[in-house]
């Protein structure tokens, strides 16, 4: 398996967790890269039974896809949780060095790592580290841009974007966080929401990345 396979695979992966349907415009704007190139990726990854194409859902993982990006999210997780709490990354940073270990090393370091570590449960970004050998399973699925309702709400998760963790360093927004919704301009697909007594405009793009929990 390539890392670009792998990359592939994961694009898929984050595609479809909002349940749109997937297309190769999609993953070749995703991928940053050309319409020939993603097609023939993705005749590949057919062939290799590692996704279908469905009708409503475009394309989606195989139970072996699924466990190959399971494992993948695994190593890219565990490793960020090192980088950050051992040897002093920051949140933005350790995006892309996971990205690029995440490739390289072996389950058995991942495995040792995980011990290490003391088994933790998420990522710095709040995503769920799936168990050796289970499915990635994530526990914050609602997006604010799914939700768009004004109230107060907890962020929990982000997607690992290296772009939207620059963006989140620059506005000071973490996971934990309260952010109040204030107002969703609909023709501009701008969210308006608020932390600390700070307002903050969002874009529909951002909104759909970042995953709250309604505050009780």
């Amino acid at each position: 398996m390539t890392p670009n396979k792998e990359d592939y695979l994961k694009i898929i992966y984050e595609l479809g967790e909002h349940g749109e349907k997937i297309s190769n415009k999609q993953i070749a704007a995703k991928m940053s890269v050309s319409a020939p190139a993603v097609s023939e990726m993705v005749k590949k990854l057919l062939q290799e039974g590692l996704i279908l194409k469905d009708k409503q859902a475009g394309y989606r993982l195989t139970n072996e896809g699924m466990a190959l990006t399971s494992a993948l999210y695994r190593k890219h997780r565990l490793i960020e949780v090192f980088l950050m709490n051992h040897l002093g990354y920051t949140a933005d940073e350790i995006h892309e060095e996971a990205e690029v270990l995440e490739h390289t090393v072996s389950d058995i370091f991942i495995e040792r790592l995980d011990k290490l570590l003391n088994y933790p449960k998420v990522c710095p970004h709040g995503g769920t580290i799936p168990q050796q050998g289970e499915p990635l399973v994530e526990k914050y699925h609602t997006t604010l841009k799914g939700t768009a309702k004004k109230g107060s709400y907890i962020l929990k998760r982000v997607q690992d974007n290296f772009q939207l963790l620059k963006y989140m360093e620059q506005h000071a927004l973490k996971i934990g966080d309260e952010l109040t919704l204030l107002e969703y301009d609909d023709f501009a697909g701008a969210y308006t929401i608020e932390k600390d007594g700070r307002q903050l405009q969002i874009t529909s793009a951002v909104a759909a990345q970042i995953y709250v929990e309604k505050r009780a």
